[in-house]
């Protein structure tokens, strides 16, 4: 599957509810598309609204970060202006061509609706309720977690894992702290060349003999200022954006992660309880009667019953059928938390491999990129002070 964004394209302008759409091109061979090569046009919300349905329906899945799921206080202008909106196109690209090479999210029914509905509207609403109706059924469980207890058998693979995002994720919030200094330095540089420049000009006014030779050295020096800018700019639009993404990306981790202990969590808390209530069949079991007088509240209830009348060995019975039907239904929980534990700590690991990969990638095309960039600023500068050199050589000095 490969999947470009193009053609942002204003709605609406001039109105209040103005939005930016992008023409979303994908060519396919997987069944279910209406053709080899399709196109449609999204929104932003729409993106959104595909993460969101992902991250429900796939929980285990490390969700590729959104432009708005990450700090966008970088972003230079307002949301129309032609640099936030390319920065965002790029993005939204980026998080598809990342759902499109995921082993499971690449088949999913939202992704393949948003890739492929001519009458989005109508099949966004089919799609929501859908989810509506499945989600009465999902809401049902996970009430025993407590969002204070700890695991009492930590994983150490998944440990470990968490250390290596930390770090991963300190690192490139030291990179990112670099760069914007860097770039406020190019900010700065950029302006002292252009007020180098109209000196030389200024100069040139003076120095009659030389007045062309100076204003064109001048100008020069804006051009240089001007390539100084343009490096900046795509550092800011393409290095310093991916590494924001990146960020997030460590942040979507985190979240399966958080995800995958509380999986364990239920089950420790459920195996537990389940052991309290054994604890409980088994202390009625093993006295004569109800409660028996281990315990001063024990005897003070036992005493209480017998004035008001209770059948004692009925009571205690009953209470032990209860217990047992209690167990009964522990025992059942246990065993599916522990498979839905086991299952989701596996798939975890498949989709922590899986973001090891792809950021791989990402950081070998974010240096590449960057790379790029610096050999293309000092290839213009050389062609623009080589052009230069014979036109300050051609002035004339009288020796005498």
């Amino acid at each position: 599957m490969e999947i470009t964004v193009t053609d942002a394209h204003r709605e609406k302008e001039g109105s209040t509810d103005s939005f930016i759409s992008y023409q979303v091109n994908t060519k396919t061979e997987m069944k279910g598309f209406s053709g080899p090569s399709v196109s449609v046009r999204r929104r932003f919300q729409d993106f959104a609204w595909l993460h969101h349905v992902l991250g429900r329906d796939h929980p285990e899945a490390i969700l590729p970060p959104l432009p708005d799921k990450h700090r966008m206080r970088y972003v230079r202008g307002d949301r129309f202006s032609p640099e936030f909106v390319e920065k965002r196109r790029a993005s939204l690209e980026r998080f598809l061509k990342k759902i499109a090479v995921h082993p499971t999210l690449q088949r999913a029914e939202s992704l393949r609706v948003f890739l492929d509905s001519k009458d989005w509207n109508s099949d966004l609403a089919q799609q929501n309720k859908k989810r509506q109706d499945e989600g009465r059924l999902d809401a049902i469980g996970d009430a025993l977690l407590n969002a204070f207890s700890k695991i009492k058998k930590p994983d150490e693979k998944f440990v470990a894992m968490r250390d290596e995002v930390d770090k991963l994720e300190e690192n490139l919030q030291g990179l990112e702290k670099l760069e914007q200094r860097i770039l406020k330095r190019h900010e700065e540089l950029e302006g002292d060349y252009r007020e180098f420049g109209g000196s030389v000009a200024g100069l040139g006014n003076l120095e009659t003999g030389i007045t062309e030779p100076l204003h064109r050295f001048a100008h020069t020096v804006a051009s240089y200022a001007t390539i100084l800018n343009e490096l900046s700019t795509r550092e800011d639009t393409e290095f310093l954006t991916q590494l924001h993404e990146c960020l997030a990306y460590c942040n979507s981790v985190k979240s399966v992660l958080k995800l995958r202990d509380q999986k364990q969590l239920d089950f420790e808390e459920l195996t537990d309880y389940l052991q309290q209530q054994v604890t409980e069949r088994d202390r009625l079991l093993s006295n004569g009667r109800l409660g028996g007088s281990a315990t001063i509240g024990g005897f003070f209830q036992q005493k209480m019953d017998e004035i008001k009348g209770v059948d004692q060995e009925r009571a205690k019975q009953e209470k032990i059928k209860r217990v047992e039907e209690r167990i009964k239904e522990l025992e059942d929980a246990v065993v599916k938390s522990n498979d839905e534990s086991v299952l989701f700590s596996n798939e975890t690991v498949k989709e922590y491999e899986i973001f090891q990969l792809q950021k791989t990638k990402d950081m070998r095309q974010c240096l590449l990129d960057y790379t790029a960039g610096r050999v293309e600023f000092f290839e213009k500068g050389k062609e623009l002070w080589d052009q230069i050199i014979p036109v300050l050589e051609a002035i004339q000095v009288d020796d005498d």
